[in-house]
């Protein structure tokens, strides 16, 4: 992961980032404690039709079934006081996405801002960049979101995503050093 205001890779065991000194630990007094996370797709917004919210639990567990990577979907009204970027970052380290190595994708829509963010786990890095992650969204769910159709622009936006980490992932052998495992913490 990377420092939300100034993009220098963060995460839990270098919690500060060097450039702007800023800290994952500022977030959590401001935040506390993060929402419960109950399903792949956590509708705290309330923000999806049932069709919507199944289609993209069911996009999401395909996903992981197939790579073995986590793959979780956050609708939020407000991350206010933080931004979108910051919230999504903070969410990602409190829920550990992927486990320890961090094998895991988080995407969140917070409706007051009208801002989908994404945060890409390290170790996926090598598939797909946050930047490259971020352009799915802006080109796949952005037309979506506009016209008021969260949930094809949800589920657009993550199957995307999933297929291009999917096909890379897959070609990629796995051994018992790569510090990759079947199934991540999840």
């Amino acid at each position: 992961m990377h420092c939300p205001k100034c993009a220098i890779p963060i995460n839990d065991p270098f919690p500060q980032c060097p450039q702007c000194g800023f800290h994952i630990r500022d977030l959590d007094k401001e935040l506390g404690s993060p929402p419960e996370r109950n399903n792949l797709v956590c509708d705290l917004a309330k923000a999806m039709g049932e069709p919507g919210l199944k289609l993209l639990c069911e996009r999401l567990q395909a996903f992981t079934d197939r790579t073995g990577y986590a793959f979780y979907a956050v609708t939020i009204q407000t991350t206010a006081p933080r931004l979108p970027s910051e919230y999504v970052f903070w969410l990602f380290n409190r829920w550990n996405v992927g486990g320890d190595p961090h094998l895991g994708i988080l995407m969140l829509l917070a409706i007051q801002e009208r801002r989908i963010e994404v945060e890409v786990g390290c170790d996926l890095e090598r598939f797909i960049s946050d930047d490259a992650a971020a352009a799915i969204l802006q080109h796949h769910a952005v037309p979506f979101l506009k016209r008021g159709r969260i949930d094809d622009g949800l589920y657009y936006a993550a199957d995307v995503l999933g297929r291009f980490v999917e096909e890379l992932a897959l070609k990629e052998p796995r051994s018992e050093t790569s510090g990759i495992s079947a199934k991540p913490r999840v």
